[in-house]
């Protein structure tokens, strides 16, 4: 019957090369799917870890650093309560700065001898300071009350203040004379022994550094 096909008759065929375009266009457009996706996935990666900031590691080895004595000055907001802080107001006093974050061991393992020097130094005219960094301010918190830390930190997420001291590991500990001076750095875990000789030292000569 007319409009009807036979079983004799030649049924119609996919164009070949129209398939041909057809197929590694579809592919093309799954790939593109799948790397905007990718690439939406880094960026918010990027938003959360904050990947454009100064990105510090905690050190392999422990090593005293040469430094070149200068003022420092140090400005930023208390971890505990946002409050501003700068380190003139510790003028005066020999100052002890601990760059720490939570998820550094080394840290961890050297908090304890920090806490002990803080505590048997403070009457001596010496301060401590900590400075968060690459870190989330709960997660700092909760290192502060477990640890017991005794003295105040500094929170700085991006790790700002960093390359301004020469900080290229943690912990990093630096020393600051009576006139914010800074004359000491040590890069990896340092012990209440090796801190307390270099402050003994520093006191010994009236909390300057010989220039």
């Amino acid at each position: 019957m007319p409009g009807m096909l036979s079983d004799e008759e030649p049924r119609p065929r996919v164009n070949a090369s129209r398939l041909g375009l057809v197929v590694p266009g579809l592919v093309l457009v799954v790939l593109l799917v799948v790397l905007a996706g990718g690439v939406i996935a880094v960026r918010r990666s990027v938003v959360r870890s904050g990947v454009d900031s100064f990105t510090i590691t905690a050190a392999k080895q422990p090593a005293d650093v040469e430094v070149r004595r200068r003022v420092v000055d140090l400005e930023g907001r208390l971890l505990a309560d946002d409050r501003p802080w700068s380190s003139t107001a510790a003028r005066g006093s020999v100052l002890v700065v601990s760059y720490w974050a939570s998820w550094c061991a080394p840290c961890r393992a050297e908090q304890p001898d920090l806490t002990r020097v803080a505590r048997g130094y403070a009457a001596r005219g010496v301060a401590f300071l900590g400075v968060n960094i690459n870190d989330d301010r709960d997660s700092a918190r909760g290192y502060v009350r477990e640890l017991g830390v005794p003295y105040p930190s500094l929170f700085d997420p991006k790790a700002e203040t960093a390359p301004r001291l020469g900080v290229v590991g943690l912990p990093t500990t630096f020393l600051l004379d009576r006139d914010g001076v800074v004359g000491y750095q040590r890069t990896g875990k340092t012990t209440a022994a090796s801190l307390s000789a270099r402050l003994d030292a520093l006191l010994a000569q009236g909390g300057r550094w010989q220039r």
